[in-house]
């Protein structure tokens, strides 16, 4: 790895051109310990010993590692367990530190230093990741099975009954405006959206009351209907059944059983006969249960629970 002259510049500059050199800490450090009234006369002792062959060679190996297996602070030594780093732990210490500076070379140092900012930002991005994932989009996803089913689980822990309800369903389902999912107008936007006007619908419609200038633009993105309009869509759904209704179902491809009108279309009881005992609602307190028994019972609490505007638009 070669270095560019700008990066030679900087490590002079944080340097003060004064070059790299041991931690005074340390040398601070070890020149303490050397001064000790025990440590002094014992290093003087190896010195002495070691000049014209005083000692031999395998004393002074005994008298360097005279408290190794006891306490190595007391005669400089290095600890058993570590005896292939030397036998004093002063000089292993300071060379130690004369490695991680690699020995005053700027190039080699830089390129450890290199080495491991590579290192520390691969692993960041997995640390960061893990602590991140646990604040992650916030409350976007509740639990585990939110998170891997991207929130299905949260309206139906069902999901292999879920999941045939809604393919027995065909393009009933407009999944460009699920908050609509359950109004009138929004089924028969549906509808006309695949099959064009439906003559029958529109007849419904009218006699029910519902005004021509609705019934005239319901294809249109841009219309909208009151809630009063749309209690007069639903009566006449109620109205359409028979062959009528066969049509209709055919068009959406609509195969689930029990379906007698197409009011029946917007009620999840009908639409969803597998698995609606573990249909839920999102509330403030998490989601509840829609109904509370295998008849389709509603669950009341709802009242309580749900947004008035929800419950406004039920009644």
């Amino acid at each position: 790895m070669s270095l560019t002259p700008l990066q030679l510049n900087a490590a002079a500059g944080l340097l003060q051109n004064e070059g790299f050199g041991v931690s005074a800490n340390l040398i601070s450090a070890i020149s303490s310990y050397e001064n000790t009234t025990l440590i002094v006369p014992f290093l003087n002792t190896i010195s002495v010993g070691s000049t014209g062959n005083i000692l031999s060679a395998n004393v002074i190996t005994i008298v360097e590692t005279l408290a190794a297996n006891t306490c190595p602070a007391l005669s400089d030594s290095v600890p058993t367990a570590y005896s292939s780093l030397g036998t004093q732990m002063i000089t292993v210490v300071i060379d130690q530190a004369n490695i991680d500076i690699c020995g005053n070379n700027t190039s080699k140092l830089i390129q450890a230093v290199n080495q491991a900012e590579a290192y520390t930002s691969q692993t960041s991005i997995f640390i960061n990741s893990a602590v991140n994932s646990q604040t992650y989009l916030g409350n976007t996803f509740t639990t585990m099975n939110n998170m891997i089913t991207g929130s299905a689980t949260s309206i139906n822990l069902s999901t292999p009954a879920f999941g045939t309800d809604l393919k027995n369903l065909g393009q009933l389902i407009n999944l460009k405006d699920l908050n609509n999912f359950g109004s009138p107008f929004a089924l028969v936007q549906q509808l006309y959206s695949i099959a064009g006007v439906v003559s029958t619908v529109t007849a419904a419609f009218i006699t029910a009351g519902v005004s021509t200038d609705v019934v005239l633009n319901i294809t249109s993105p841009t219309v909208s209907v009151t809630d009063s309009t749309e209690k007069l869509m639903y009566q006449a759904m109620t109205q359409i059944t028979g062959t009528d209704l066969n049509q209709i179902l055919s068009v959406l491809g609509v195969v689930t059983v029990g379906i007698t009108t197409m009011a029946d279309l917007l009620n999840p009881l009908k639409l969803f006969p597998n698995s609606f005992q573990s249909l839920t609602a999102p509330t403030a307190n998490g989601p509840v249960a829609i109904y509370v028994d295998s008849v389709g019972s509603i669950n009341t609490n709802l009242i309580r629970q749900l947004p008035p505007y929800v419950i406004s638009s039920l009644v």
